[in-house]
């Protein structure tokens, strides 16, 4: 059996001291992605509310997987807003409210993705380890990502993809070389640069 981990910190974006939304107007509206323009008073600006653009998403999910011989498993998916093929991990975002998020559905989101986009699954006895969650732009949207590394995976399926998608064969690269094509540039995504960094600071990689 497979061993995973169902209590972990969810990210909860609670009421703080000082930070009050004055207005709030849903300017567009999509399943995946709604756009609001609200005004805000923070810590630090308490004379006039501040005019902003919040870009409003699903949580989601990203997953290192990791073969039993060391290799990680990386996708190459093409990416329409910037018009190449990136290099990274498997993601996917958590269907519902985020609201309703739990750690099942977390988990569940994790391990569906990881089929889907790669045809891997956890090997009998591996893990799914819970490495927290990262804002991967917080600049414009309130988007948070759950990480996760799973080891040992082995191959179960042929991947599967979403029809919107389009995934190349995955690539297996070790630890070496996967810290060398971050380096050169070659790994740019966000959630693969969080998942490696996030190892990397608890000495996993």
């Amino acid at each position: 059996m497979a061993e995973v981990d169902v209590s972990f910190p969810l990210f909860h974006q609670q009421p703080r001291e000082g930070w009050q939304t004055v207005t709030d107007e849903r300017l567009f509206d999509h399943p995946h992605l709604s756009v609001d323009r609200v005004e805000a008073l923070t810590p630090h600006r308490r004379e006039q509310p501040v005019p902003w653009l919040v870009a409003k998403r699903k949580a989601a999910v990203a997953i290192a997987p990791v073969t039993a011989s060391g290799e990680f498993v990386l996708i190459p998916q093409e990416r329409i807003p910037v018009g190449q093929e990136c290099l990274e991990f498997p993601a996917g975002q958590i269907d519902g409210p985020v609201a309703d998020v739990t750690c099942d559905l977390v988990i569940e989101t994790a391990m569906r993705e990881l089929l889907e986009e790669t045809g891997y699954a956890l090997a009998p006895g591996g893990t799914l380890e819970p490495l927290g969650w990262f804002l991967p732009s917080q600049g414009f949207t309130d988007e948070h990502v759950y990480l996760f590394k799973a080891e040992p995976v082995c191959v179960v399926s042929r991947p599967s993809p979403d029809s919107s998608e389009h995934i190349s064969p995955v690539r297996l690269v070790s630890s070496g070389e996967l810290r060398r094509m971050i380096a050169a540039h070659e790994i740019t995504t966000a959630l693969t640069l969080a998942l490696y960094a996030r190892m990397a600071a608890k000495g996993s990689i």
